[in-house]
């Protein structure tokens, strides 16, 4: 299936915004941006859409989470909490199932 015109005018726009962002910008994004997440865009805009936000989700692990270490001292859990506490669920909409899971986390970690 071909892009129309206004489909390709639209994924230059977003890929251009997506190159105006500063490096740790991008890698802040790349965290973010899960393959789940990337289907779920691909199918609201289309495949194209999809094949812009590939890079971003390529070194994720099975889990859909970024591949790596976590940061230096840290129990891999403990991370993992972390992550679940800069999602907006958490800061912004304040979910109660959220933040009672990242709770749970630190107490089972850290009695």
């Amino acid at each position: 299936m071909q892009s129309t015109p206004f489909e390709s005018d639209r994924l230059s726009v977003i890929a251009d915004g997506l190159l105006a962002l500063s490096a740790e910008e991008r890698q802040e994004l790349d965290r973010i941006v899960t393959p789940r997440a990337a289907a779920l865009f691909a199918k609201a805009f289309g495949q194209e859409f999809y094949k812009l936000l590939l890079p971003l989700t390529e070194n994720d692990g099975p889990d859909g989470q970024p591949a790596g270490a976590p940061e230096a001292g840290r129990h891999p859990d403990e991370e993992r909490l972390r992550e679940m506490m800069r999602d907006p669920r958490y800061w912004r909409d304040k979910d109660p199932a959220v933040l009672e899971q990242v709770s749970s986390g630190f107490r089972q970690l850290y009695g």
